[in-house]
């Protein structure tokens, strides 16, 4: 008799437990599933540190008789430091530096008189007379941009920028080919050393509509032919 309580003892034993465990078991769980929280990835701000653009470049303001190429292909790139308003804020403040080489394809060229002393007179913008192939002019200028930005949170999220840009010039060339070849004439006389203007972005994730307004014409004022630089495009924040 009492090896036979000390058998089915334990057996009682373990069988209470596995019934309370298995009741409780789940209950429980449940009870620290609820209470545990979730960890879910939020995909935070970019800031967008690079900004590649291309671009129709060409001038406002011209003589009637010059007529623009479309498109005509300038490329810009910007680097730049992102300065949020607040930890959680969408609105930003950027800076940066980069360039700007903006080509114009008309049918027209720069020609400036020179008198018999060797004083040369205005920059002037004609058409050109002879048959050629290809024409254009192209500047390259050093910029500082600013830009305030809002940038949403997300996979794809909207991005808007307005700002400002001051260039300081590297080099300027015009390029013809015509019957007697390629021909490049550099360093024309009366091109704005320095530049500023407005500048915007708009769109959604990695690609927004880009642009760019000159407040400094492309001949020192009153020493050529009126021209307003322009630029209209694609920006492309590939790199957050």
């Amino acid at each position: 008799m009492e090896m036979a309580k000390a058998i089915v003892k334990p057996i009682l034993v373990w069988f209470f437990w596995g019934m309370v465990s298995a009741f409780f078991t789940p209950a429980l769980a449940q009870t620290v599933e609820e209470e545990t929280p979730k960890i879910v990835k939020v995909k935070d701000r970019v800031d967008d540190k690079i900004v590649l653009e291309l671009t129709h470049d060409t001038w406002l303001d011209g003589p009637g008789d010059v007529e623009y190429e479309v498109p005509s292909i300038g490329f810009k790139a910007y680097f730049f430091s992102d300065y949020t308003f607040g930890q959680k804020s969408i609105v930003s403040f950027a800076w940066g530096f980069g360039v700007s080489f903006d080509n114009v394809h008309s049918n027209a060229e720069f020609r400036q008189e020179v008198d018999l002393e060797g004083n040369t007179g205005d920059q002037e913008l004609i058409p050109i007379e002879r048959d050629y192939e290809k024409n254009k002019f192209a500047t390259l200028y050093l910029e500082i941009p600013i830009e305030f930005r809002i940038i949403t949170k997300g996979k794809t999220p909207f991005k808007f920028a307005a700002g400002f840009r001051g260039g300081y010039l590297l080099n300027d060339f015009q390029k013809i080919e015509d019957t007697d070849g390629k021909a490049k004439f550099y360093n024309f006389e009366h091109i704005s050393t320095w530049r500023y203007g407005v500048s915007g972005r708009l769109g959604v994730g990695p690609v927004q509509l880009s642009g760019y307004y000159s407040l400094v014409p492309l001949i020192e004022s009153g020493k050529g032919t009126e021209l307003t630089p322009i630029s209209i495009g694609l920006a492309f924040t590939l790199i957050k």
